[in-house]
């Protein structure tokens, strides 16, 4: 059987060191700005008329889907998804796939 190794005792001496200065939030900003950063907006921000909040939606149940599938769409877009889905219980993977279907059969091609 090995025996553990000894730990090593660090010695930082009796002073507790001093608590660092609080900095002024304002000049945290200017100095970032004048950097050339940018502040984060916020999420909780005035949210536009009709579109909700940004929600992270997980799926419902698994689905056997493994593909991903990522793209930039307009808020007003992405709102409709989401309510399309939420109005029939579905996630937004069927939502995609019953949208692409009604396209297809719309062009006269096989669903």
């Amino acid at each position: 059987m090995t025996v553990p190794p000894k730990r090593v005792a660090l010695d930082f001496g009796s002073e507790v060191p001093a608590r660092p200065a609080q900095l002024d939030p304002a000049l945290v900003r200017q100095v970032a700005h004048s950097a050339g950063l940018r502040e984060t907006p916020s999420l909780r921000a005035e949210p536009q008329p009709g579109i909700q909040p940004n929600v992270i939606r997980r799926p419902r149940r698994r689905t056997g889907r493994t593909e991903q599938f990522a793209t930039r769409i307009k808020p007003e877009t992405l709102q409709a998804i989401y309510d399309y889905a939420d109005r029939h219980d579905i996630t937004l993977a069927e939502t995609i796939e019953i949208a692409v279907s009604r396209l297809i059969q719309k062009e006269g091609g096989p669903a």
